[in-house]
């Protein structure tokens, strides 16, 4: 049953993924342009040009556009959750490069430190001389 399941989705997104290249192009737009024409040459297809254009357009084409649309924001979806993952472990090892950086800023401002302070006990001027 999950087989036919899986058959039926694959088959029912290939239907709206083609659909919607063919209903979202310049060419489908000039056909109903055409189409809505035809009644003032032949008024005898009004009533033609008003079952394509609410039984199949408005019935059948917007919902397989709104189906197109969403399986077309899927990748898009995916692809900005991809590019999310990425930047947030970028900026992860940023962060943790930071995090070394202060560290060895610290060590070395302790050592510094340590430093001048046996040059200081070192120098014989460094005492005030009485």
């Amino acid at each position: 049953m999950t087989n036919f399941k899986q058959k039926m989705e694959w088959l029912n997104d290939q239907i709206a993924i083609r659909a919607n290249a063919v209903f979202a192009t310049m060419g489908f737009f000039w056909f109903c342009l055409i189409l809505t024409l035809l009644p003032l040459k032949w008024p005898a297809t009004m009533p033609f040009v008003q079952y394509a254009s609410s039984g199949v357009l408005q019935l059948i084409a917007l919902p397989l556009l709104g189906v197109g649309t969403i399986l077309a924001a899927r990748s898009s979806d995916q692809l900005a959750k991809e590019q999310h993952d990425a930047v947030m472990e970028t900026v992860n090892d940023v962060r943790e490069m930071l995090s070394e950086l202060h560290q060895l800023h610290l060590d070395l401002h302790i050592k510094v430190s340590e430093v001048m302070e046996t040059r200081e006990q070192e120098e014989p001027g460094s005492q005030p001389t009485a």
